[in-house]
């Protein structure tokens, strides 16, 4: 029933479900995509890379004709101090994704620049919280003003590439608190992210994507995040 509110029509949907269904809706059927349920209306749901632009569909050894704007690496984007650059980008990125059916875009990356030797510096915003703050909220408005959904990631403390699977960062509540979460945050209930990506590494010994601390009692229970 259109006429109902979201969270009814998803508590509908939810009983309607039978449990292989439901199973199917939590795993991916391709690198970037999740099965729909065609009996109820459910589509499938379409992911993209990512921070820095759409990537192309096809492997590097099958290129045909897709193509989409590469757009400069989101430090250098962090390096202008241009809110409004960010929402600009966020916009061309919104626009390239919508045009290709991509309902997610898995961006922008804000984990804080703490070592030289992390593989994605590139694609964080750098060391500065409230500079990681102003720019990823204005790239999320620009890029959801499009249709489709910004990921905020990776949440939290994604900060090597070194065993990132495996490895315990070890923090205290103050390092967590005014360093590695306000950028988060901000994209929560500034810019209304609708979608939160779980960080590969373990944090205080669970890894991040089964956390109680930072997936319900911080995510959805102080910040109030109803999303994805």
């Amino acid at each position: 029933d259109d006429a109902k509110p979201v969270e009814a029509r998803v508590e509908d949907l939810l009983a309607r479900l039978t449990l292989e269904e439901k199973v199917s809706l939590v795993h991916a059927d391709s690198p970037f995509s999740v099965s729909g349920v065609p009996r109820l209306g459910i589509l499938e749901l379409r992911m993209d890379d990512g921070p820095m632009g759409v990537r192309e569909e096809s492997a590097p050894w099958q290129h045909v004709d897709d193509y989409s704007t590469a757009m400069p690496a989101t430090l250098g984007l962090a390096a202008a101090w241009n809110p409004d650059l960010a929402a600009a980008y966020g916009a061309v990125i919104g626009q390239e994704g919508r045009q290709r059916g991509k309902d997610i875009m898995l961006g922008p990356s804000l984990n804080i620049q703490r070592t030289p030797l992390c593989g994605r510096n590139f694609e964080y915003l750098g060391e500065d919280p409230f500079l990681t703050s102003r720019i990823a909220v204005n790239y999320i408005k620009g890029e959801q003003a499009q249709g489709v959904s910004s990921c905020a990631k990776h949440f939290v403390a994604n900060n090597q590439e070194y065993e990132r699977n495996s490895i315990n960062v070890e923090m205290d509540e103050r390092a967590l608190r005014e360093l590695y979460l306000p950028s988060f945050h901000a994209c929560v209930q500034e810019a209304g992210v609708l979608t939160v990506m779980g960080a590969y590494n373990q944090f205080r010994g669970c890894h991040c994507c089964e956390s109680d601390l930072l997936l319900d009692k911080i995510l959805k229970d102080e910040w109030g995040f109803k999303g994805l």
